[in-house]
């Protein structure tokens, strides 16, 4: 476990393998917890201990929604980035939540000081992939990442965070609320009584029930460019959020946990190219 610390903010990482090792999220910069001045903002949210389940992780939590099996026979391996090269096991189309085995995992480099980490994951012929997690003044957190694209086949998707926060594990309701400075439009997945788009939020007006969710797959502006900005708060805490990349799309996800803003960056690399694109995040009181 690795620990950085600056002016009141502590993250808890741990490296590539220590605490998850499924293989939907990126190993790189898996969070464990996130304190600033005494009180959780991210912390396990999940039931069991499984560190091969899917959602075996906690805060900012990231993905490579790249995968293509076209061309890719059962048996054959595939690329995952962050993960590393695993077998397709049969016809079916790819699912997030299942268990690949992983038969090439790559190569992994940490280098941590006190207030940053870098990793890097090396995966021949595929990928060379740095995430660079690093404390700043003022209660922020910074995440920055670079791929540099080696196969021949394109790299073509997303890439999003699901921000976990579970803000001192209070439930999911009207104290919660997911604020842009943009107007939010987009599908839900059903009718929900609990939560709905205000003229410049997400906000809940009861609680989550236990066992349940909602989920609306296509958060957007609906004026214009979907920039990634937005802020999420329970009561007088508060995060906010800055990529600085325009997004595709965000997802929200909400349990009686955790309420998840899921912003999707487009991602399409050939060979020969890189990308970079950066997260910021500010955790506050009042």
């Amino acid at each position: 476990m690795l620990s950085l610390e600056k002016d009141g903010l502590l993250v808890e990482l741990c490296s590539p393998g220590e605490y998850y090792r499924g293989t939907r999220f990126d190993h790189a910069g898996v969070f464990r917890r996130i304190v600033m001045d005494g009180y959780v903002f991210a912390d396990e949210w999940f039931t069991g201990s499984d560190p091969l389940t899917h959602d075996h992780v906690c805060g900012l939590s990231e993905e490579f929604v790249t995968v293509n099996f076209e061309g890719v026979a059962p048996g054959a391996l595939f690329c995952k980035p962050g993960v590393g090269l695993l077998r397709r096991p049969d016809d079916a189309p790819y699912d997030w939540f299942h268990l690949y085995e992983i038969v090439v995992p790559g190569e992994w480099k940490v280098e941590a000081g006190p207030e940053s980490v870098r990793y890097e994951h090396r995966l021949e012929g595929f990928y060379r992939y740095v995430k660079e997690i690093s404390l700043q003044d003022c209660g922020r957190l910074e995440v920055f990442h670079r791929l540099e694209w080696e196969a021949d086949r394109p790299l073509e998707g997303f890439f999003y965070n699901h921000n976990f926060l579970t803000f001192g594990g209070a439930p999911v309701g009207p104290s919660r609320s997911i604020r842009f400075p943009w107007r939010p439009a987009g599908h839900w997945r059903s009718i929900y009584d609990t939560v709905g788009f205000s003229p410049r939020a997400i906000e809940f007006t009861d609680e989550v029930a236990p066992g349940s969710s909602v989920y609306c797959g296509d958060v957007h502006n609906a004026d214009g460019e979907t920039s990634c900005e937005f802020s999420v708060t329970e009561g007088e805490y508060r995060v906010d959020v800055l990529g600085d990349r325009p997004l595709d799309h965000l997802v929200f996800w909400s349990n009686p946990r955790v309420a998840c803003p899921e912003p999707y960056v487009p991602l399409s690399v050939r060979k020969g190219e890189s990308a970079a694109w950066r997260f910021s995040y500010r955790f506050s009181r009042g």
